[in-house]
């Protein structure tokens, strides 16, 4: 099946039952072309309308689109248009819009910024532009088949390197030197990169949900929390916490971080908040719902100001995509869609706890992609 093709009909459907009036689509960002034309990189645009389907790209690009477009040069499918040295992107662009006669162009509203707009009413002067938010991403939040397999890839990816990341950390190691260490064990275990910059944070700095690595070392802090993920172009997204296995005597410096809570404890009902929202996970379900469900569980053991982020998120060729999981979110999940479940608590001076998951909804219910253990495990110590 073309799952390509169908995307490129179901986007100029949308447009035209959405009452948009344009004959035409310039899609400019790049995780929006790899959507609809199988194209991974950057620096190429797609023309589209009822009768073409261009590639707009350079001959830097040139032989990968060609590698990852079959469509090419097939009835129905995309043609290509290679801009010479002398020409930019949107310029040729441009003329191709002239030469398909395009009347009204639907742009990525979210996506264009108004000097890129106001460029390309001055290089096609005879067509309307019209800024059109989230048609694409829209059609991106369910997945089909062949994108669900490629999430599965990229988190089979991403656990093997925490697993490579786990047995090899040492007590001197400090922020810097183990995120640096889980990107390696990201690319060398088969991706490209990791999703996002890896998040991990030492004891107290648990605390801040998107704590930016220091020189502090695995030795003053007693647990570890890991936020990481794989790009194979789609992404995955996990967050575990690790009992640290060092230095388990109390100094002035760590006593609040060891003592003012019990791991355990918050561990387990930031488990359990999660369990409560994976059993709301299904298709039809108010995402808002959802979100309700993990937040009473904390706010029942007296933890529920300490959670001060959205519930989840899509996952697929960006890492944060629709559906929004979250208290003001008006999404409703359906099946196909791949999101997050990332209940938290962080206490300033104690630390966090976070546990997220991938999960994929069905009809019924939900299908948990990611494997790991879920329990709270000490990192084995090295040797």
């Amino acid at each position: 099946m073309n799952y390509l093709a169908l995307r490129r009909q179901a986007l100029l459907r949308a447009l035209k039952t959405g009452g948009q009036p344009a004959d035409s689509v310039l899609v400019t960002h790049p995780a929006n072309v790899t959507y609809l034309t199988g194209y991974t990189g950057d620096g190429a645009y797609l023309v589209l309308g009822a009768k073409h389907a261009v590639v707009v790209t350079d001959t830097r690009t040139e032989e990968q689109v060609k590698d990852e477009c079959p469509e090419l040069g097939k009835d129905g499918g995309l043609d290509l248009h290679v801009r010479g040295h002398d020409a930019s992107t949107p310029q040729a662009a441009a003329a191709v819009l002239t030469k398909a006669g395009a009347k009204a162009v639907a742009v990525e509203a979210a996506r264009m910024t108004i000097a890129e707009l106001d460029a390309f009413r001055a290089l096609a002067p005879k067509a309307e532009f019209v800024p059109v938010n989230g048609a694409i991403e829209a059609l991106r939040a369910s997945k089909d088949p062949g994108e669900v397999e490629k999430i599965k890839d990229a988190i089979r990816v991403a656990e093997r390197a925490f697993k490579m990341f786990v047995a090899t950390i040492a007590e001197t190691d400090t922020e810097k030197e183990m995120v640096d260490a889980l990107e390696h064990y990201v690319r060398r275990c088969g991706a490209r990169c990791s999703s996002f910059p890896p998040i991990v944070a030492v004891g107290e700095r648990g605390a801040l949900p998107h704590a930016v690595p220091t020189a502090r070392p695995l030795s003053e802090g007693s647990k570890l929390l890991v936020d990481w993920g794989a790009d194979l172009t789609y992404k995955a997204d996990i967050t575990r916490v690790i009992r640290n296995p060092y230095g388990t005597l109390l100094t002035r410096r760590n006593k609040a971080e060891r003592t003012a809570h019990n791991l355990d404890k918050v561990y387990m009902t930031v488990l359990a908040a999660q369990d409560a929202a994976i059993a709301q996970l299904r298709h039809g379900a108010a995402a808002k719902a959802v979100d309700a469900a993990a937040r009473k569980v904390l706010a029942a053991a007296g933890y529920g100001d300490y959670f001060t982020h959205g519930l989840g998120h899509g996952i697929g060729l960006e890492i944060h995509e629709a559906p929004r999981i979250r208290s003001n979110s008006d999404d409703v999940l359906e099946a196909g869609m791949v999101v997050t479940l990332e209940p938290g608590v962080y206490i300033p001076g104690w630390g966090g706890v976070r546990i997220e998951d991938d999960f994929l909804i069905t009809r019924d219910g939900c299908q948990r992609l990611t494997t790991l253990s879920r329990e709270l495990e000490p990192a084995p110590p090295t040797a």
